[in-house]
Order: structure tokens, then sequence, then C-alpha cells
């Protein structure tokens, strides 16, 4: 694993800023430690021989005002960078959710609601002590063996020697530990994944008399049990990488002993030696307690990037007027990984200015994603849509789309008034073209003062449908926009309010595509095309 994702460091300023601080940091750490170390060792020398010592010692006091405020330095800046990464990935994934070149599907709400939420928490131990540790554990222990080789060769060897191994015992716990760390995010994202399901459907539930709390805890005991044994095997490394450290330590102090012993090494040699040897290894100790910070950190980082490592659209070109040119479907296929079949296949087929047409077919033969391929929510695995004889990829989408007004198969719905939710981003409408666009969408009994709330709860399915038609309306009436895309816009409705719309579409004068399975809207149509069900791929 990692400590730190290539992609990471590419994306963000701040990790580049933090990881230069931090070197800087640790360079000027490693050197206050091996001026300590020299500092101390001469004042006990000079003690022994009765010479002076306040010149050494004040240069002690020096060095631990200097270490601690170094340390302090180091502890704010982790922390400020942390803080400003999980700041700059939480508003670039919201940007990018809401971004009009985002290709793809949008990812579960779930995941997005973990990760956002005590997914990059993880940022707190990972950027805030793992990073910083990593670095330390770098730059420490080569300026120490360094500093130690100036002053006795031997021991310096026993340091070079035995900090690999430590490393070795660190990797091997990392393995070891890898696997119950993997269980524990994934368990934290089921308890995410379970409690959301459970808020989606909780008045379904209610009603029911389904009781949740035994699933809620029985996943919830499921996330406590893998985190306590991370927990477990997080102590049990820690005690593995002292139990090194120590006995490296005990080797090089019986060297430097029976050497002083002998007067073949000075005291003030052997006392710096000491107290930097345990200096070597303090940084990969601690870097191998924080591992489980790193394993988080990671863990999150990686699925921040994941989710915004998609294709992008590259279009720039301005839309041409959809209300005045021709779009044609040129042999259009959509793939989507893991399916057998296509999702869509289409022959060529021409959809002229100011047509009304009905798009036909049985369920799960494409039609939908007919009209995300349109909206530019979709690129064809194949073929190409031209407008007015530009590929539709080449056109910048968030220019197309303001000539498209679109109504999905659940249309979106925000905290407001009827009215609110008719105008959307269309604010020069007056009220009279509220109530107008209400009355052709067959919703003329809908209030447009009245209250309704995001989740469309104090709402039936076919007022929230006309809304949005009427929505629709509004945005071609006032908004300009001049292709009309619908996706059974009929769906529920009585053969009245049917029939208001129909001729409400037909008087608009722009291009109309509708996603039809009523005879009534298909034979309102001026043509239909209809869209097949694909075959099995050749394996």
């Amino acid at each position: 694993m990692k400590p730190l994702d290539p992609r990471l460091v590419r994306r963000s300023r701040t990790v580049r800023h933090y990881l230069l601080a931090g070197v800087a940091l640790g360079i000027l750490t490693a050197l206050l430690v091996v001026t300590q170390a020299y500092a101390i060792a001469a004042t006990v020398a000079r003690l022994f021989d009765g010479r002076p010592v306040a010149s050494v010692a004040a240069l002690v006091g020096l060095c631990l005002g200097a270490r601690a405020v170094v340390e302090w330095c180091h502890s704010i800046v982790a922390t400020r960078a942390a803080g400003a990464l999980k700041s700059e990935l939480r508003c670039e994934i919201l940007n990018d959710l809401v971004d009009p070149r985002r290709l793809g599907p949008a990812p579960r709400s779930s995941r997005v609601i973990v990760l956002l939420g005590r997914g990059l928490d993880a940022f707190d131990g990972y950027v805030g002590r793992y990073l910083p540790q990593t670095i330390l554990a770098t730059v420490v222990p080569v300026i120490v063996v360094i500093a130690v080789m100036s002053v006795d060769p031997l021991s310096a060897v026993i340091i070079g020697l035995s900090l690999p191994l430590s490393i070795v015992f660190m990797v091997l716990v990392g393995l070891a530990t890898r696997d119950k760390l993997d269980r524990r995010w994934a368990a934290l994202q089921r308890l995410g994944q379970h409690f959301a399901n459970v808020l989606d459907g909780l008045v379904i539930l209610k009603v029911f008399g389904r009781d949740q709390t035994a699933g809620l805890r029985a996943v919830g005991e499921r996330h406590r049990k893998e985190t306590i044994r991370s927990l477990r095997v997080a102590f049990l490394s820690s005690l593995v990488l002292e139990l090194v450290a120590t006995l490296s330590v005990a080797l090089i102090a019986v060297s430097v002993g029976l050497r002083v012993v002998d007067d073949r090494m000075s005291l003030q040699d052997a006392l710096t030696v000491l107290l930097l040897a345990p200096e070597a290894y303090l940084p990969i100790r601690r870097l191998g307690a924080m591992f489980h910070d790193s394993k988080q950190g990671v863990e999150a980082a990686s699925e921040a990037l994941d989710l915004l490592d998609h294709d992008r659209h590259t279009g720039h070109l301005k839309a041409p007027d959809p209300g005045t040119s021709t779009i044609r479907l040129h042999h259009v296929t959509v793939e989507f990984p893991g399916r057998t079949t296509p999702a869509l296949h289409l022959a060529d087929e021409t959809i002229r200015p100011g047509e009304f047409v009905a798009l036909a077919g049985p369920s799960g033969s494409g039609k939908s994603t007919l009209l995300d391929v349109l909206m530019s929510f979709l690129v064809p695995t194949s073929g190409h849509v031209t407008v007015g004889g530009i590929d539709l990829a080449e056109i910048d989408p968030d220019d197309w789309r303001r000539h498209i007004a679109w109504v999905p198969q659940i249309p979106g719905i925000i905290d407001g008034t009827v009215a609110d939710n008719v105008r959307m981003s269309n604010v020069i409408a007056t009220e009279l073209d509220v109530a107008r666009a209400l009355a052709d969408a067959g919703a003329a009994d809908l209030s447009p003062t009245r209250r309704i709330s995001e989740t469309a709860d104090d709402i039936s399915a076919g007022e929230r449908r006309r809304i949005a038609i009427a929505r629709a309306l509004l945005r071609v009436r006032v908004g300009g926009a001049r292709l009309v895309l619908l996706d059974e816009p009929t769906a529920g409705l009585d053969a009245t309010r049917e029939a208001t719309i129909l001729t409400s579409l037909r008087a608009l004068e722009v291009t109309v595509l509708v996603v039809a399975h009523r005879p009534e809207t298909i034979a309102a149509a001026d043509r239909v095309i209809q869209v097949e069900t694909c075959e099995l791929m050749p394996v």
C-alpha cells in the first residue's frame, strides 16, 4: 500500500505545499536531534572532567525549546493541511456531481454520504499524524546514522543493519493488518448504506410495522467488532516494533559500554551514540503505530479520487438551435460494463425541426437511455448524434441544455411553493405565466401558493408529474427552450388530463420527443420511432 496516492499529489495543491513544508520541518527536527545529543553528551562529559558547562547546558535548553517549537509548527501545519484537504475534496466532489460535463451514472447517495462524512474525517489522522511521521521516518534516521557514523562507525553499522529489520517487521505487520482494516472500512460502508436505505423507506416501513432497530443494531455491532479487531492488531504491531528497537539499542549499548570500560572510546562519544541510537528507531516505531491511520486515510483518498476520476465532455462548440436544426442519430449504440446486451441500439433516424416524435418499444429497450444521450448525460459507445451537422460530442453540454426542457420519469422537486417548482430558473416568469402553465399541464387544481417539501411526500405521483410538465411548458414559453424531451409524461394520469397535456405539447411549435407506452400519446405524435430490445451479444 502506498502511503500517499500519486493522484492526490497531482490534484491537490494543499498536499504539495504541505509535503514541502513537512520535509523542511523534518530536516530541521533531525538537525536539532543531533545537536541536542551532542550538547547533552558534552555537558555530562564536562561535569565528569570538572570543566564549566554553562555554554553547552544553554545549548541543550535551546535545542529542547527549538524542538518543541518545531513540533508545534509541524502539528499546526498538519492540522491545517488536513482541514484544507478535506474541505477541498468535499467541494470538488460536490461540484463534480453537478458538473454539466460529467459523464456516467451518479454514485450511490449512501456512498457519497459516508465518504463526505466519516470517510474524509480519516484525513485528520492520515494527513495530521501519519504523513508527518512518514516524513520524519524518512529524514531523521538518515541524518542520525550519518551523525553516528562520524562518531562511531561500528554503531552506525549496527543501526544501519537493524533499521531495515524494523521496516521488514512493519511491512509484515501491515500485511497482517490490511485485511482487518479492509473489513472495517467495508463494515462502515455497509452501515452507511443500510442506514440510508432505512431512511429512504422509513415511512413505508413504519406503515407496515417493520421495526429496523434490530437490523441497525446488528450492522453497528459488526462495525464495532471489526474496529476492535483492527485496534488489537495495531497494538500488537506496536509491541513488535518496540521489541525490535529495544533489542537493537541494547546491542549498541553493550558494544559502546565495553569499549568505554576498555578505554577505547571516550565518554562523550559513547553518550552521543547512546542518545542518538533510540532517535533513529523512534520515528519508525511511531510510524508503525500509526499504520491504521494511514490505511483509513488511503482508503478514503482512493474512494474520493475514484469518484472524481471519470470521463468528461470535451466539447466546446456553441450549440445550434434545435428548433431549426435537424437531429440525426447515426447507428447509436450504448453499452454498459457488466451487461451482455447493449442498453440501446438504434439504426439511422432523423428528427426534423418542429416534429412531435414518439419513442415506442418494450420496457428495457433503451428509450430512456436515448433521452440520456440527447441530454449529453451519456456518450454513445459507437455511432454518433449530430445537431445541424455538428457532432453532439463536440458541443458544450451546458450550452446545449439551455435549449432543452426535460421531464424525467421521476421529476425533481425543491422545497417551496408549487410556483417555485414550476419557475425553477425561469425567475422572470409572472404569476400569470405560472398559472397558464399549470392549467395547460392539467394541474389547474393545484394552487401556485401551496407549499411542498423536497421529498414530495405531500403530493401524489400524478401531481409531481404535472408540475414537471408545467415547468417544461414554462421553460419553452419563457426560457426559450426549443427541444422538449419527456419520459412517459402522461403515465398515471386520467384521459382528460392526458388530452390536455398532449394538446398543449402540440401547440408549442418546437421539437418534441416523448417516450410513450400509452396508445393515446403514440397516436398524437407526427410519427413513431420504434426502439427494439437488443439481442444477446456474441461471447
